[in-house]
């Protein structure tokens, strides 16, 4: 597994959350503009090789997740981490 999508309400927050606590870094960040979100990848090392969790904030999600609706999917590719 390459990584564990989950969908954030505020991602900064999110970010500080894995890196504090969790020891975990910001290992990239892309903006979609066009497609209104923004993915965070934070790991515990190098994203290749190493699992990492990706943050998916849509920009026009108001309110938090519901706890059935926050989980994204599981990735495969090593190529995008």
């Amino acid at each position: 597994m390459a990584h564990a999508m989950i969908r954030v309400l505020d991602l900064e927050n999110s970010v500080r959350f894995y890196g504090g606590p969790l020891g975990m870094t910001l290992l990239r960040r892309e903006d979609f503009p066009e497609g209104r979100f923004t993915l965070a990848f934070v790991g515990n090392g190098p994203g290749t090789g190493n699992t990492v969790i990706e943050l998916t904030h849509n920009r026009d999600q108001k309110a938090p997740c519901q706890i059935d609706s926050g989980f994204g999917h599981f990735g495969g590719c090593p190529a995008l981490c």
